[in-house]
């Protein structure tokens, strides 16, 4: 086992996770404690007013999560654009990107099929641009100068901040937070001796909260202990169909049945992944993980591809976000891509919390 998945596992509060990793995130323990109480004095100085708060003319939506790792928050923001825009709205997704100075945009999507790659944009927002090529995607340091860039040069007349719950310089109108229902705030320790970013109490803050994937039941019976009157959903990630290497739908998601494949990913759920290829009964003969939001170079383009050829497996599977950094790299190999979409239980009701909230002030 890596030194990263044992650290996860610890992370997670698996109990068959390695000793070693245990020891190691407890001793860690006053750190994540350290970190946990600069969370809480961070939120205060913006709750009292000592630290400035931008407000926009229009609705900011957050769609964010307290955890590391993978919780279908990306896969929500594509949901939430998708139904806004269905709406007759002009929403922009606003994130934080990688990189560059606090007044640098990068328009990773104009919203009329202008999309720039993985690298230099963020996968995530290459994943929406690309899939949505209408869809306005900026990325920044600053968020709230992004979002007002977003308004006054594009129009949009509608934020979806993805990954906004902890970003308090923005005000935000609705706040969703989205949570693993098989693993909802890990080992209960703050990074770095755990995987919550802030103590569990912060979910006070949410106007609603997405429970996302198994044991959602559970989750929910846990929050409502802390939390009796908060709104909740439930949600589950869903395969949509597949993809070639320059995005183009090849089929459905029962194509690759029986399929042997090199699986490869950089996500923040990688067992996520592996799960849902089972359940299309396809063989993952070898499974390539890289840390959450990985970037690629030619040698790892080398490496999946000899990893196929000494599998004799029939293409290398990949995911949506890391398909936008990988495309370039396989050219030459068989390659596909799982697109995923985030299938809400009772979303009308989410859908209508969501727009009182954000649009009848």
């Amino acid at each position: 086992m890596s030194f990263r998945s044992g650290i996860l596992q610890a992370w997670e509060g698996n109990p068959s996770s390695p000793a070693w990793s245990r020891v190691l995130t407890r001793s860690l323990g006053p750190l994540g404690s350290l970190y946990g109480a600069v969370m809480a004095r961070r939120r205060r100085r913006y709750e009292s007013g000592k630290a400035g708060v931008s407000k926009i003319p229009v609705p900011v939506i957050s769609i964010g999560n307290i955890t590391l790792g993978g919780t279908g928050k990306t896969p929500t923001v594509a949901w939430l654009a998708e139904k806004l825009a269905l709406k007759g709205r002009k929403p922009a997704v606003v994130s934080r990107g990688y990189g560059g100075r606090p007044k640098d945009v990068m328009v990773v999507g104009d919203g009329k099929g202008r999309l720039m790659d993985a690298p230099p944009a963020a996968d995530e927002a290459a994943m929406l641009a690309r899939r949505y090529p209408g869809l306005l995607v900026l990325t920044g340091a600053e968020r709230s100068f992004v979002a007002k860039k977003a308004v006054e040069e594009f129009e949009a007349d509608v934020i979806v901040l993805d990954d906004g719950f902890q970003h308090m310089a923005l005000h935000r109108d609705v706040d969703v937070v989205a949570l693993r229902g098989d693993c909802p705030f890990g080992n209960g320790k703050v990074v770095p001796a755990g995987v919550l970013r802030e103590p569990v109490s912060a979910l006070r803050r949410a106007d609603a909260i997405l429970i996302t994937g198994e044991c959602a039941d559970r989750t929910r019976e846990n929050i409502q202990s802390l939390i009796p009157d908060i709104p909740m959903f439930t949600g589950h990630l869903e395969p949509d169909a597949f993809l070639d290497s320059r995005g183009e739908i090849t089929g459905a998601p029962d194509e690759l049945k029986g399929a042997r494949v090199v699986a490869v990913s950089g996500l923040g759920n990688p067992h996520g992944f592996e799960k849902m290829l089972e359940s299309l009964d396809i063989e993952i003969v070898v499974h390539h993980e890289y840390p959450d939001h990985a970037h690629y170079a030619l040698a790892d383009g080398v490496r999946l591809v000899a990893s196929l050829q000494k599998a004799g497996a029939d293409f290398i599977l990949t995911t949506e976000k890391d398909a936008a950094k990988l495309s370039p790299l396989l050219r030459e190999a068989p390659f596909r891509v799982l697109r995923v979409v985030m299938k809400i239980d009772d979303e009308m009701n989410l859908a209508g919390l969501i727009e009182k909230s954000a649009f009848s002030s």
